[in-house]
Parts: C-alpha cells; sequence; structure tokens
C-alpha cells in the first residue's frame, strides 16, 4: 500500500510536472497550514487550485491550451461548488483534471504533452 501524499505535496508535483512542458502556470489555492486559524483559501469556493496554460501539442488546433487543475490527495472527495465548477467546465469544453500528479501525467500523456518511455536503471547504478 502507498503512502498517503498531502494535497501540499500533490500540488507541489503538479505544478512541476506542467512547468515541465513548457506551461505557464497559476497556483489559485494553497492548502491551508496544519496551523493555520482559518482553514478555508479565502478564494470562491469551488474555483480550482491551478490555471495552466499549455504550450501547442501535436493532437490541438490552437496555439495553446487551457487546463484547469483540482488537486486532490488520494482518497480526496470534491465539495459540491467543486464538482459545479467541474461540470461547468465539460459542458463549455474547457479541460478540467481531478487528482493528484498520477492524473495530470495522464492528461499530458493523452493530449500529447508527455510520450510513454520505459525508465529503467541497469543493475549496480545508483
Amino acid at each position: 500500500m502507498k503512502a498517503r501524499v498531502s494535497e501540499k505535496v500533490e500540488q507541489s508535483h503538479v505544478v512541476q510536472a506542467l512547468r515541465s512542458v513548457g506551461a505557464r502556470v497559476y497556483v489559485i489555492g494553497r492548502p491551508p497550514r496544519r496551523d493555520a486559524v482559518h482553514k478555508g483559501t479565502g478564494q470562491t469556493p469551488g474555483l480550482p487550485d491551478v490555471l495552466a496554460h499549455l504550450p501547442h501539442a501535436p493532437d490541438l488546433r490552437v496555439g495553446a491550451h487551457e487546463l484547469w487543475v483540482e488537486v486532490k490527495a488520494r482518497g480526496g472527495r470534491l465539495r459540491v461548488e467543486q464538482v459545479a465548477f467541474r461540470d461547468f467546465c465539460r459542458l463549455a469544453g474547457i479541460a478540467h483534471v481531478v487528482g493528484g500528479l498520477d492524473a495530470v501525467l495522464l492528461y499530458m500523456l493523452q493530449h500529447g504533452y508527455l510520450t510513454e518511455t520505459a525508465h529503467y536503471r541497469k543493475a549496480g547504478d545508483a
């Protein structure tokens, strides 16, 4: 069983992955600190955590592509307002991903930003 990764760490990994393919990334929501008195982000309820403007990908007809990401740690659930935002994006044809690094990597793979390659380490390599 995998160790649980916090939403804060997932978000950091998501931002790094998006930037690695040349995306302009805007972090909108930051998970609150554990010791914070106010537990919310101060943003409009339902607004996703990250907005990325991805560069042109082979399967897209436009020069850039907008992607909203609602970062969730494994087992995290959408609140009612987040479901409404996601559903609006789907109706409007706007890309929206819910999840952590794995969900964003899958999206980037499916849309030509990444390619599948085998990664391995030779015996003896450290």
